[in-house]
């Protein structure tokens, strides 16, 4: 069994395709646009990409040659579909046009599923097939949401507010089931990184562009060294922590974001404007089910806090209540 993206702008296409791969006996993630599957990848890391050329935002074409650049996904196959190209892209691995007969996009499937490397997934574990379902599970009823949301697109301002207010709430639902996912496979330990050699300051960069995103209303400052800053790490994973911490200081207004370098480690440090933490909940900030009434994205931070940790590093939290609150991300050089 794999994971497999399917990238389609048309709803009924999206189901169509994703319906097919699912009774191919693999696990399935949907994306509307190519800026949603290029996130998607990042995040989920498929064993092949499916994905229509004429796309919002990012083209089917622009998507296989930004994958081609992702390390990680640069060995990841691409099926790319097209009513309107004659030929792939260089950069996919299959091409078949539209339209098609569904015998054919099967047997393209099983083709590119048995050629790929290491496409093969172990069983999951109880804890993880219970992650997995939860996320599919989610991910219907929220696709819904997101059509119907689109159509309420272009109402008067005050209106407006609603609509980007249930859009905030629909993104929070699907970090909520990425998050739940993330954390069934570290509970079950197969959860590893993919770490590379990088120059760490363009992709904490690219994580404060991704939060300026929510809004001119959400401040951040940056501060990081003039000099490159080398360091080993999984690209994917180590920019979810960053965006988990900067999505948590979003929602209390603003972010200041430092990176500081020495010799032995590199600490990135994300405070924000907000009321603080009580003391008393410093201790099992990080814990994945924590007592009580939840704080923000919980089960992020406490995903964020075993990537950091795998990453041979750690997370922390400082806070005076009234004065705001401080995360530091502290990793080792030459990790």
């Amino acid at each position: 069994m794999s994971l497999v993206l399917v990238a389609d702008d048309e709803p009924a296409v999206l189901e169509v395709l994703s319906q097919v791969v699912e009774d191919l006996g693999h696990d399935v993630v949907r994306a509307r646009d190519g800026e949603e599957a290029l996130a998607l990848a990042r995040s989920r890391r498929p064993q092949l990409v499916v994905t229509d050329h004429m796309m919002p935002r990012m083209s089917g074409m622009e998507l296989c040659s930004r994958l081609k650049q992702e390390p990680g996904l640069r060995e990841v196959p691409i099926i790319l579909l097209s009513a309107v190209l004659q030929h792939g892209s260089p950069d996919s691995t299959a091409f078949l046009n539209k339209p098609f007969e569904i015998n054919d996009f099967e047997a393209l499937i099983r083709r590119v599923l048995e050629n790929a490397p290491g496409t093969s997934r172990e069983a999951a574990t109880p804890v993880e097939a219970l992650g997995q379902w939860v996320a599919r599970t989610l991910q219907g009823p929220l696709e819904v949401a997101r059509e119907q949301l689109l159509k309420l697109e272009g109402l008067s301002p005050p209106k407006q507010d609603a609509v980007l207010a249930l859009g905030a709430q629909l993104q929070s639902l699907e970090r909520m089931g990425q998050y739940l996912q993330d954390a069934a496979s570290l509970s079950a330990g197969s959860l590893t990184l993919h770490p590379v050699e990088g120059e760490l300051r363009g992709h904490l960069e690219a994580s404060v562009a991704r939060c300026r995103t929510r809004g001119p209303e959400v401040p951040v400052e940056l501060s990081v060294p003039p000099e490159p800053v080398a360091l080993r790490f999984d690209v994917v994973r180590l920019g979810q922590v960053f965006d988990v911490l900067l999505s948590n200081a979003a929602r209390q207004g603003g972010a200041r974001v430092e990176l500081r370098v020495s010799d032995e480690r590199v600490l990135v440090r994300v405070s924000d404007p907000g009321p603080g933490i009580p003391e008393a909940e410093l201790p099992r900030l990080f814990q994945p089910f924590p007592d009580g009434p939840a704080r923000g994205e919980s089960l992020g931070l406490y995903v964020a806090s075993e990537l950091a940790k795998l990453h041979g590093g750690s997370l922390s939290a400082e806070s005076v209540p009234g004065r705001g609150a401080t995360f530091s991300v502290s990793l080792p050089r030459g990790a």
